[in-house]
Protein backbone atom coordinates (compact mmCIF):
# COMPACT_ATOMS: atom_id res chain seq x y z
CA UNK A 1 0.00 0.00 0.00
CA UNK A 2 1.46 3.32 -1.09
CA UNK A 3 2.05 6.08 1.43
CA UNK A 4 -0.35 8.98 0.93
CA UNK A 5 -0.68 12.35 2.67
CA UNK A 6 -3.99 14.22 2.54
CA UNK A 7 -4.95 17.59 4.04
CA UNK A 8 -8.68 17.95 4.76
CA UNK A 9 -10.11 21.27 5.90
CA UNK A 10 -12.54 20.71 8.74
CA UNK A 11 -15.96 22.31 8.60
CA UNK A 12 -15.42 24.52 11.62
CA UNK A 13 -14.74 28.18 12.28
CA UNK A 14 -11.95 29.17 12.40
CA UNK A 15 -10.75 26.57 9.87
CA UNK A 16 -8.45 23.75 10.92
CA UNK A 17 -6.84 21.04 8.83
CA UNK A 18 -6.81 17.29 9.46
CA UNK A 19 -3.53 15.95 8.05
CA UNK A 20 -3.54 12.19 7.45
CA UNK A 21 -0.60 10.05 6.41
CA UNK A 22 -1.78 6.56 5.43
CA UNK A 23 -0.17 3.43 4.01
CA UNK A 24 2.58 3.42 6.62
CA UNK A 25 4.29 0.35 8.03
CA UNK A 26 4.08 -0.12 11.78
CA UNK A 27 7.40 1.10 13.19
CA UNK A 28 8.02 3.80 10.58
CA UNK A 29 9.24 7.20 11.75
CA UNK A 30 7.17 10.15 10.56
CA UNK A 31 7.64 13.91 10.51
CA UNK A 32 4.81 16.10 9.21
CA UNK A 33 5.53 19.72 8.26
CA UNK A 34 3.48 22.71 7.22
CA UNK A 35 5.13 24.47 4.26
CA UNK A 36 4.49 28.18 3.68
CA UNK A 37 6.60 30.39 1.44
CA UNK A 38 9.21 27.63 1.22
CA UNK A 39 9.61 27.48 5.01
CA UNK A 40 8.94 24.23 6.85
CA UNK A 41 7.30 24.23 10.28
CA UNK A 42 6.73 21.00 12.17
CA UNK A 43 3.01 20.43 12.67
CA UNK A 44 2.04 20.21 16.34
CA UNK A 45 2.97 16.75 17.66
CA UNK A 46 3.95 15.96 14.09
CA UNK A 47 7.06 13.89 14.89
CA UNK A 48 6.73 10.22 15.81
CA UNK A 49 9.68 7.88 16.08
CA UNK A 50 7.82 4.59 15.63
CA UNK A 51 4.18 4.66 14.54
CA UNK A 52 1.96 1.96 16.12
CA UNK A 53 -0.59 2.12 13.29
CA UNK A 54 -0.50 2.36 9.46
CA UNK A 55 -2.27 5.74 9.71
CA UNK A 56 -0.86 8.89 11.31
CA UNK A 57 -3.24 11.80 11.90
CA UNK A 58 -2.70 15.28 13.27
CA UNK A 59 -4.79 18.45 13.53
CA UNK A 60 -3.18 21.68 12.34
CA UNK A 61 -4.97 24.57 14.04
CA UNK A 62 -2.15 27.10 13.58
CA UNK A 63 -1.75 27.60 9.83
CA UNK A 64 -1.77 31.15 8.38
CA UNK A 65 -4.70 32.41 6.32
CA UNK A 66 -4.72 33.91 2.85
CA UNK A 67 -1.44 32.34 1.66
CA UNK A 68 -0.71 28.99 -0.03
CA UNK A 69 -0.08 26.19 2.48
CA UNK A 70 1.01 22.62 1.74
CA UNK A 71 1.92 19.70 3.98
CA UNK A 72 4.97 17.48 3.76
CA UNK A 73 5.51 14.05 5.32
CA UNK A 74 9.02 12.64 5.68
CA UNK A 75 8.99 8.91 6.38
CA UNK A 76 12.03 7.17 7.84
CA UNK A 77 14.12 10.29 7.27
CA UNK A 78 14.28 9.97 3.49
CA UNK A 79 10.98 9.43 1.69
CA UNK A 80 8.98 12.62 1.12
CA UNK A 81 5.28 12.97 0.34
CA UNK A 82 3.50 16.29 -0.15
CA UNK A 83 0.05 17.78 -0.73
CA UNK A 84 -0.96 20.32 -3.34
CA UNK A 85 -0.82 23.86 -1.90
CA UNK A 86 -4.15 25.22 -0.69
CA UNK A 87 -5.19 28.62 0.66
CA UNK A 88 -7.33 28.69 3.79
CA UNK A 89 -9.74 31.54 4.35
CA UNK A 90 -10.77 33.18 7.60
CA UNK A 91 -14.31 34.50 7.15
CA UNK A 92 -15.53 37.80 8.52
CA UNK A 93 -12.52 40.02 7.91
CA UNK A 94 -11.57 40.11 11.61
CA UNK A 95 -8.54 38.69 13.38
CA UNK A 96 -8.92 35.43 15.26
CA UNK A 97 -7.54 34.64 18.70
CA UNK A 98 -7.17 30.89 19.24
CA UNK A 99 -5.96 28.21 21.59
CA UNK A 100 -4.99 25.29 19.36
CA UNK A 101 -4.74 22.88 22.28
CA UNK A 102 -8.20 23.29 23.76
CA UNK A 103 -9.98 24.52 20.63
CA UNK A 104 -11.04 27.85 22.19
CA UNK A 105 -11.36 30.63 19.62
CA UNK A 106 -12.73 34.16 19.29
CA UNK A 107 -12.87 36.76 16.53
CA UNK A 108 -12.60 40.51 17.04
CA UNK A 109 -11.49 43.72 15.35
CA UNK A 110 -8.14 45.23 16.30
CA UNK A 111 -9.01 48.85 17.00
CA UNK A 112 -5.47 49.95 17.81
CA UNK A 113 -2.01 48.43 18.14
CA UNK A 114 0.17 51.54 18.16
CA UNK A 115 3.48 50.07 19.23
CA UNK A 116 5.60 47.08 20.05
CA UNK A 117 8.16 47.55 22.79
CA UNK A 118 11.44 45.64 22.74
CA UNK A 119 14.05 45.46 25.48
CA UNK A 120 17.20 43.59 26.41
CA UNK A 121 17.74 42.08 29.85
CA UNK A 122 20.65 44.12 31.21
CA UNK A 123 22.68 44.63 34.36
CA UNK A 124 24.63 47.86 34.86
CA UNK A 125 27.78 48.08 36.97
CA UNK A 126 29.73 51.29 37.73
CA UNK A 127 33.31 50.35 38.54
CA UNK A 128 35.63 53.33 38.73
CA UNK A 129 32.95 55.71 37.58
CA UNK A 130 32.38 53.82 34.34
CA UNK A 131 29.22 52.12 33.17
CA UNK A 132 29.73 48.42 32.45
CA UNK A 133 26.66 46.85 30.90
CA UNK A 134 26.08 43.10 30.74
CA UNK A 135 23.29 42.54 28.20
CA UNK A 136 21.37 39.56 26.97
CA UNK A 137 19.61 38.91 23.69
CA UNK A 138 17.02 41.30 22.31
CA UNK A 139 13.67 40.17 23.67
CA UNK A 140 10.36 39.53 21.99
CA UNK A 141 7.86 42.36 21.86
CA UNK A 142 5.50 43.68 24.52
CA UNK A 143 2.58 45.96 23.80
CA UNK A 144 -1.05 46.85 24.29
CA UNK A 145 -3.57 45.58 21.73
CA UNK A 146 -7.04 47.12 21.70
CA UNK A 147 -9.75 44.75 20.52
CA UNK A 148 -13.30 45.95 19.88
CA UNK A 149 -16.23 43.57 20.20
CA UNK A 150 -19.69 44.25 18.78
CA UNK A 151 -21.83 42.20 21.18
CA UNK A 152 -21.83 40.91 24.73
CA UNK A 153 -21.47 37.32 23.53
CA UNK A 154 -18.46 38.24 21.36
CA UNK A 155 -16.84 40.04 24.30
CA UNK A 156 -17.49 37.09 26.62
CA UNK A 157 -16.10 34.64 24.07
CA UNK A 158 -12.91 36.68 23.69
CA UNK A 159 -12.49 36.95 27.46
CA UNK A 160 -13.00 33.20 27.88
CA UNK A 161 -10.37 32.47 25.24
CA UNK A 162 -7.86 34.84 26.87
CA UNK A 163 -8.43 33.76 30.46
CA UNK A 164 -8.72 29.99 29.93
CA UNK A 165 -6.00 29.55 27.30
CA UNK A 166 -3.60 26.64 27.70
CA UNK A 167 -0.53 27.83 29.66
CA UNK A 168 -1.88 31.37 29.18
CA UNK A 169 -0.80 31.39 25.51
CA UNK A 170 -2.99 32.38 22.55
CA UNK A 171 -2.27 32.74 18.86
CA UNK A 172 -3.34 35.86 16.94
CA UNK A 173 -3.86 35.50 13.18
CA UNK A 174 -5.10 37.99 10.60
CA UNK A 175 -7.39 36.98 7.71
CA UNK A 176 -4.72 37.43 5.08
CA UNK A 177 -6.78 39.60 2.72
CA UNK A 178 -4.45 42.55 3.45
CA UNK A 179 -0.78 42.82 4.29
CA UNK A 180 -1.17 43.13 8.06
CA UNK A 181 2.50 42.62 8.70
CA UNK A 182 3.46 41.65 12.23
CA UNK A 183 0.00 40.60 13.44
CA UNK A 184 0.43 36.82 13.38
CA UNK A 185 2.11 35.84 16.63
CA UNK A 186 1.82 33.95 19.90
CA UNK A 187 1.28 36.02 23.04
CA UNK A 188 0.68 35.66 26.74
CA UNK A 189 -1.89 38.08 28.10
CA UNK A 190 -0.68 39.52 31.38
CA UNK A 191 -3.55 41.96 31.92
CA UNK A 192 -6.57 43.56 30.30
CA UNK A 193 -8.77 46.63 30.65
CA UNK A 194 -12.42 46.34 29.68
CA UNK A 195 -14.05 49.66 28.79
CA UNK A 196 -17.24 50.81 27.17
CA UNK A 197 -17.11 51.88 23.54
CA UNK A 198 -19.56 54.63 24.46
CA UNK A 199 -21.25 55.63 27.68
CA UNK A 200 -24.70 54.72 26.39
CA UNK A 201 -25.80 51.84 28.60
CA UNK A 202 -27.62 50.24 25.68
CA UNK A 203 -24.45 50.05 23.56
CA UNK A 204 -23.07 46.47 23.80
CA UNK A 205 -19.74 47.34 22.16
CA UNK A 206 -16.64 47.05 24.29
CA UNK A 207 -12.96 47.85 23.89
CA UNK A 208 -10.67 45.29 25.48
CA UNK A 209 -7.15 46.71 25.94
CA UNK A 210 -4.92 43.67 26.31
CA UNK A 211 -1.38 43.83 27.70
CA UNK A 212 0.39 41.22 25.60
CA UNK A 213 3.86 39.73 25.76
CA UNK A 214 5.07 37.83 22.70
CA UNK A 215 6.10 34.28 23.51
CA UNK A 216 6.78 30.94 21.87
CA UNK A 217 4.00 28.53 20.95
CA UNK A 218 2.87 25.74 23.25
CA UNK A 219 5.27 22.81 23.72
CA UNK A 220 5.31 20.37 20.79
CA UNK A 221 4.19 17.56 23.08
CA UNK A 222 0.74 19.17 23.42
CA UNK A 223 -1.53 18.04 20.59
CA UNK A 224 -4.22 20.17 19.03
CA UNK A 225 -7.66 19.04 20.10
CA UNK A 226 -8.85 16.29 17.78
CA UNK A 227 -12.58 16.95 17.60
CA UNK A 228 -15.15 19.71 17.76
CA UNK A 229 -18.89 20.00 18.14
CA UNK A 230 -18.97 20.53 14.38
CA UNK A 231 -17.35 17.13 13.89
CA UNK A 232 -20.10 15.51 15.91
CA UNK A 233 -22.75 17.44 13.99
CA UNK A 234 -21.20 16.25 10.71
CA UNK A 235 -21.18 12.62 11.88
CA UNK A 236 -24.69 12.79 13.31
CA UNK A 237 -26.64 14.79 10.77
CA UNK A 238 -30.15 16.01 11.50
CA UNK A 239 -32.41 12.98 10.89
CA UNK A 240 -35.03 13.17 8.15
CA UNK A 241 -38.43 11.95 9.29
CA UNK A 242 -39.76 9.29 6.92
CA UNK A 243 -42.73 7.97 8.90
CA UNK A 244 -44.59 8.79 12.10
CA UNK A 245 -47.30 6.80 13.86
CA UNK A 246 -49.32 8.75 16.45
CA UNK A 247 -52.40 6.51 16.82
CA UNK A 248 -54.77 9.46 17.03
CA UNK A 249 -57.74 7.49 15.67
CA UNK A 250 -56.73 3.98 14.51
CA UNK A 251 -54.11 1.27 15.02
CA UNK A 252 -52.53 2.49 11.73
CA UNK A 253 -52.16 -1.14 10.54
CA UNK A 254 -49.94 -2.27 13.40
CA UNK A 255 -50.34 -5.97 14.21
CA UNK A 256 -49.29 -8.54 16.81
CA UNK A 257 -48.23 -12.19 16.63
CA UNK A 258 -49.92 -12.99 19.96
CA UNK A 259 -52.61 -11.13 21.84
CA UNK A 260 -54.46 -8.10 20.54
CA UNK A 261 -53.86 -4.45 19.60
CA UNK A 262 -56.29 -1.56 19.90
CA UNK A 263 -56.20 2.20 19.67
CA UNK A 264 -57.12 3.84 23.01
CA UNK A 265 -57.53 7.43 24.11
CA UNK A 266 -55.57 7.03 27.35
CA UNK A 267 -52.84 6.83 28.46
CA UNK A 268 -51.13 8.98 25.86
CA UNK A 269 -47.61 10.40 25.72
CA UNK A 270 -48.73 13.57 23.92
CA UNK A 271 -52.46 13.63 24.65
CA UNK A 272 -53.92 12.22 21.43
CA UNK A 273 -54.18 8.49 22.11
CA UNK A 274 -51.89 5.47 21.94
CA UNK A 275 -51.69 1.87 20.75
CA UNK A 276 -52.49 -0.70 23.45
CA UNK A 277 -51.02 -4.18 23.24
CA UNK A 278 -52.61 -6.95 25.29
CA UNK A 279 -50.38 -10.11 25.43
CA UNK A 280 -51.89 -13.57 25.89
CA UNK A 281 -49.30 -15.56 27.92
CA UNK A 282 -48.05 -17.61 24.94
CA UNK A 283 -44.33 -16.95 25.34
CA UNK A 284 -42.45 -14.71 22.92
CA UNK A 285 -44.81 -12.07 21.58
CA UNK A 286 -44.30 -9.29 19.08
CA UNK A 287 -45.99 -6.11 17.96
CA UNK A 288 -44.95 -4.67 14.62
CA UNK A 289 -45.52 -1.89 12.12
CA UNK A 290 -46.71 -2.26 8.52
CA UNK A 291 -44.08 -2.33 5.75
CA UNK A 292 -42.78 1.20 5.21
CA UNK A 293 -40.72 2.63 2.34
CA UNK A 294 -37.15 3.75 2.97
CA UNK A 295 -35.93 7.09 1.63
CA UNK A 296 -32.18 6.52 1.54
CA UNK A 297 -31.84 3.12 -0.08
CA UNK A 298 -28.55 1.35 -0.48
CA UNK A 299 -26.05 -0.42 1.76
CA UNK A 300 -24.82 1.53 4.74
CA UNK A 301 -27.79 3.93 4.95
CA UNK A 302 -28.49 4.62 8.60
CA UNK A 303 -31.96 4.68 10.14
CA UNK A 304 -33.31 5.41 13.58
CA UNK A 305 -36.46 4.61 15.48
CA UNK A 306 -37.82 6.62 18.39
CA UNK A 307 -40.93 5.71 20.36
CA UNK A 308 -42.63 6.21 23.69
CA UNK A 309 -43.46 3.08 25.71
CA UNK A 310 -45.72 2.78 28.75
CA UNK A 311 -46.00 -0.37 30.85
CA UNK A 312 -48.66 -1.04 33.44
CA UNK A 313 -46.33 -3.30 35.46
CA UNK A 314 -42.85 -2.38 34.23
CA UNK A 315 -40.44 -4.32 32.02
CA UNK A 316 -37.01 -5.68 32.87
CA UNK A 317 -34.12 -4.61 30.64
CA UNK A 318 -33.78 -8.28 29.64
CA UNK A 319 -37.30 -8.65 28.26
CA UNK A 320 -37.83 -5.92 25.67
CA UNK A 321 -36.11 -5.66 22.26
CA UNK A 322 -36.52 -3.56 19.13
CA UNK A 323 -35.72 -4.83 15.63
CA UNK A 324 -35.87 -3.39 12.11
CA UNK A 325 -36.54 -5.95 9.39
CA UNK A 326 -35.42 -4.91 5.90
CA UNK A 327 -37.24 -5.92 2.70
CA UNK A 328 -36.71 -5.47 -1.03
CA UNK A 329 -39.07 -3.80 -3.50
CA UNK A 330 -41.02 -7.07 -3.86
CA UNK A 331 -41.59 -7.17 -0.07
CA UNK A 332 -39.27 -10.15 0.30
CA UNK A 333 -37.38 -10.26 3.59
CA UNK A 334 -33.65 -9.56 3.28
CA UNK A 335 -32.37 -9.46 6.84
CA UNK A 336 -33.02 -8.14 10.30
CA UNK A 337 -31.02 -5.44 11.99
CA UNK A 338 -30.40 -7.47 15.09
CA UNK A 339 -32.22 -7.02 18.35
CA UNK A 340 -31.44 -3.95 20.46
CA UNK A 341 -32.51 -3.84 24.09
CA UNK A 342 -34.44 -0.73 25.05
CA UNK A 343 -33.46 -1.07 28.71
CA UNK A 344 -35.76 -1.19 31.71
CA UNK A 345 -39.20 0.43 31.55
CA UNK A 346 -40.61 1.66 34.83
CA UNK A 347 -44.24 0.99 35.65
CA UNK A 348 -46.85 3.64 34.78
CA UNK A 349 -44.26 5.99 33.29
CA UNK A 350 -43.74 6.91 29.65
CA UNK A 351 -40.22 5.93 28.55
CA UNK A 352 -38.68 7.29 25.35
CA UNK A 353 -36.39 4.85 23.53
CA UNK A 354 -34.16 5.63 20.55
CA UNK A 355 -32.23 3.05 18.54
CA UNK A 356 -30.30 3.13 15.27
CA UNK A 357 -29.85 0.60 12.46
CA UNK A 358 -27.96 0.20 9.17
CA UNK A 359 -29.69 -0.97 5.98
CA UNK A 360 -28.34 -3.93 3.95
CA UNK A 361 -27.88 -4.08 0.16
CA UNK A 362 -31.14 -3.95 -1.75
CA UNK A 363 -33.36 -2.73 1.07
CA UNK A 364 -36.23 -0.47 -0.01
CA UNK A 365 -38.71 -1.16 2.82
CA UNK A 366 -38.57 -1.85 6.53
CA UNK A 367 -40.77 -3.11 9.34
CA UNK A 368 -40.28 -2.02 12.97
CA UNK A 369 -41.07 -4.51 15.73
CA UNK A 370 -40.96 -4.73 19.50
CA UNK A 371 -40.48 -8.16 21.06
CA UNK A 372 -41.37 -9.23 24.59
CA UNK A 373 -39.53 -12.47 25.44
CA UNK A 374 -41.37 -13.18 28.71
CA UNK A 375 -44.65 -15.01 29.16
CA UNK A 376 -46.60 -11.78 29.35
CA UNK A 377 -50.24 -12.12 30.31
CA UNK A 378 -53.34 -10.00 29.68
CA UNK A 379 -52.65 -7.85 32.76
CA UNK A 380 -49.24 -6.78 31.47
CA UNK A 381 -50.58 -4.13 29.16
CA UNK A 382 -48.13 -2.15 26.99
CA UNK A 383 -48.84 1.15 25.25
CA UNK A 384 -46.97 2.69 22.31
CA UNK A 385 -47.10 6.29 21.15
CA UNK A 386 -45.24 8.77 18.92
CA UNK A 387 -43.33 6.14 16.94
CA UNK A 388 -41.00 7.91 14.52
CA UNK A 389 -38.75 6.40 11.86
CA UNK A 390 -36.14 8.59 10.22
CA UNK A 391 -33.07 8.48 8.05
CA UNK A 392 -29.82 9.50 9.72
CA UNK A 393 -28.09 8.65 12.99
CA UNK A 394 -29.83 10.34 15.94
CA UNK A 395 -27.86 12.38 18.45
CA UNK A 396 -29.60 10.40 21.18
CA UNK A 397 -27.69 7.37 19.93
CA UNK A 398 -24.29 8.84 20.91
CA UNK A 399 -24.29 6.94 24.20
CA UNK A 400 -24.73 3.62 22.37
CA UNK A 401 -22.41 4.19 19.40
CA UNK A 402 -19.07 3.62 21.08
CA UNK A 403 -17.17 3.01 17.84
CA UNK A 404 -18.10 6.37 16.36
CA UNK A 405 -17.48 8.15 19.64
CA UNK A 406 -14.00 6.61 19.74
CA UNK A 407 -13.33 7.68 16.16
CA UNK A 408 -14.39 11.23 16.97
CA UNK A 409 -12.31 11.35 20.14
CA UNK A 410 -9.21 10.11 18.32
CA UNK A 411 -9.92 12.19 15.18
CA UNK A 412 -9.46 8.97 13.19
CA UNK A 413 -11.90 9.98 10.49
CA UNK A 414 -12.19 12.73 7.97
Amino acid sequence: MAVTIVATEQDVEPPRVLVSVTGLTVGDSVHVYRVTGGERTLVRAGAYASVPDPSFLRIDAEMPFGVPVSYLAIVNGTDEYTTTPDTYTLAGGQVVVTDAISGLAAQAVILAWPEKRYARPVSVFKPGGRNVVVAGDWGQYEGTIEFVTESTSQRDNLMTTLTEATEGVVQIRQPGTKAYDGVDSYVTVVGATDRRHSQDGSDPRRVLAVDAVETDAWPQTLEARGFTLQDIADAYTDPVLIKEWTFTSTTESWTTTNGAVARVASPSAVGDGSLRWTPNSTGVTEIRSPLTALTGTGPGATYGLTFSLYSALGISALLGYVTLGFYNAGSAFISGSGSVSIGAVNATTWTIATVGFTAPVGATQFRASFTHVGNAGPTELLYFDSVQAYEGAPLLELSNDFATLLDIAEADWS
